[in-house]
């Protein structure tokens, strides 16, 4: 497997799901060690091959996993099984492609009340610009919306 780099992750994880991931790496012949660097909790999972490495951030009750360097397809389905990690990853892509389709859609909005304000003054070379804009952002958020 390639390195994968999961950054800008937000995975709550409790200390029960942390003890199975734990034990679920150590049956698959791996070690860990928790190092620490500027108030973040670094979890190295490693064997004489690669070396994984899970970033978490402290609080209360739970640590949130914000950052994930994955080498092995075995510490990915560890993952997969203790914290359903993949599943987490992929509703977050969609978080961010329906995110996006709004912010979209918000300019698509802004731009016919400009063009309702250019039609009024007749003025034909801002209504065909916005025009344009607007034809660009229509397939822009269709093609969001499809994905």
């Amino acid at each position: 497997m390639e390195v994968t780099h999961y950054d800008d992750l937000s995975i709550n994880v409790p200390k029960n799901q942390l003890d199975k991931l734990i034990n679920g790496v150590l049956q698959n012949k791996y070690r860990i060690f928790w190092g620490f660097n500027k108030g973040k909790m670094i979890l190295n999972i490693y064997n004489n091959e690669v070396n994984n490495k899970l970033i978490f951030k402290r609080h209360k009750g739970y640590l949130e996993l914000i950052e994930a360097k994955l080498k092995s397809d075995k510490v990915l389905s560890v993952l997969d099984k203790d914290i359903d990690f993949t599943v987490k990853i992929a509703s977050k892509s969609t978080e961010e492609i329906k995110r996006g389709a709004e912010v979209v859609y918000r300019e698509i909005d802004y731009f016919l009340i400009e063009l309702s304000y250019f039609i009024s003054l007749n003025d034909e070379h801002s209504i065909n610009t916005i025009k344009d804009k607007l034809k660009k952002l229509t397939e822009e958020w269709n093609r969001l919306r499809k994905t």
